[in-house]
């Protein structure tokens, strides 16, 4: 399927005067067909790219109108490649060690707060506390029911990890390797999942629009909401547990007050399906990744854009801020992982990490350490070393 010599509505293969749920079988139809993960052509990921392009841009009226004049015209032209910045090194990085002891492909990765401890999680269910120094495992778990991917550590070997598999969500408690408590929620198709900071609740979105959190004591409700007008592909929470952030195939992002439910603010400005979500952690920006290989960044204090960055040649699968709250990893289905300033909008570092696509990166809670996981079962861990930037000089 050649989409880049194809209009919208060729893609779709609809008519021009295609209502709502033709566009919306014909979506699903494709999606079946050429989705990344289950389609084998190698360039399955741009061929879905353009489909969730088009579908977003015809089912929006707005966008639709606009885009029918530039067609009448015979104005339809793809987009320059964007220019990508002159990486500049504040960040020094240094590969420390790749852990190879998963069986299947890895979703999560996550750092203890009070020891830095790496842990991770695969397909498999299985959770992995690595030894740094061996770089073999300390120990294991496996967990039943639904495939982890979201994992939160605690200080005193506590950790928490969710994940959902189509209608069910899984919660998880464990305190070392043992498993204290499980719980399953019923949900409707269910797309992403984060842990809130403090461990009582977790935030789910469904490709039904819907955004739910639950307690993670007994999974009761605490809210429920649908302002999304499509699938929900992207949920975090901000570090101080206040916010909660939610990306849509409606290309909008919503914040949410996380103890009720109130909608807060909807950010517009982004043109494309959302892939990941990540708050700073001093609440500053919000990072957003979009199919179409963008990130942007957004002012919490108001809502603004601040700064529009490219690099990545696949889709963002996983973002997260170092802890001095500029400097942020992002990981691509490409392979790569990225280092990026938020503040000046630039890209310091692109690490060819894998030739297979990067699932999750996460820093540990002292910023020493970068770690990335993937499909090629493979863990790799980086030394970073970030300094502050030096305040520029206003021109004379």
């Amino acid at each position: 399927m050649n989409t880049l010599t194809l209009n919208f509505y060729q893609i779709l293969d609809v008519a021009p005067n295609a209502d709502d749920e033709t566009l919306r079988r014909a979506y699903r139809q494709l999606a079946r067909k050429h989705h990344p993960d289950v389609s084998t052509d190698p360039k399955a990921h741009e061929t879905m790219a353009r489909i969730n392009e088009a579908f977003s841009t015809l089912l929006d009226p707005a966008k639709r109108m606009e885009y029918d004049a530039v067609l009448a015209g015979g104005g339809l032209q793809e987009a320059p490649a964007p220019r990508r910045a002159a990486p500049q090194k504040p960040i020094v990085v240094r590969l420390k060690k790749r852990l190879n002891a998963h069986k299947t492909p890895v979703y999560s990765v996550a750092f203890t707060p009070d020891t830095n401890q790496l842990v991770s999680s695969a397909f498999d269910n299985e959770i992995i506390w690595w030894d740094e120094k061996t770089g073999e495992p300390q120990r294991r778990a496996k967990l039943e029911a639904g495939t982890v991917s979201t994992l939160l550590p605690f200080a005193n070997d506590r950790l928490f990890a969710a994940g959902s598999a189509e209608s069910q969500i899984s919660l998880y408690r464990l305190t070392g390797p043992k498993v204290d408590s499980w719980k399953t929620s019923q949900e409707e198709w269910v797309s992403s999942v984060a842990i809130s900071p403090d461990g009582t609740t977790v935030a789910s979105g469904s490709l039904l629009h819907a955004v739910t959190v639950h307690r993670t004591e007994d999974g009761s409700g605490v809210f429920r909401k649908s302002d999304h007008t499509e699938a929900v592909t992207a949920v975090a929470w901000s570090h101080d547990g206040k916010l909660i952030a939610t990306g849509s195939a409606d290309a909008t992002v919503k914040l949410w007050h996380a103890a009720n439910g109130a909608l807060l603010h909807t950010v517009r400005q982004i043109r494309s399906t959302v892939t990941s979500l990540a708050f700073s952690q001093d609440n500053r920006y919000l990072a957003v990744a979009g199919v179409d290989l963008s990130i942007r960044v957004f002012s919490l204090a108001d809502g603004l854009l601040v700064k529009m960055m490219f690099g990545h040649q696949k889709p963002i699968e996983s973002m997260a801020f170092h802890p001095n709250g500029w400097l942020f990893a992002s990981g691509s289905r490409d392979g790569t992982v990225g280092l990026w300033n938020a503040a000046k909008g630039i890209g310091n570092i692109r690490i060819e990490a894998s030739e297979r696509p990067i699932n999750c990166v996460a820093f540990s809670a002292d910023g020493s350490r970068l770690a990335a996981c993937g499909q090629d079962k493979t863990v790799r861990m980086w030394e970073v070393k970030a300094k502050e930037p030096v305040a520029e000089k206003e021109a004379a």
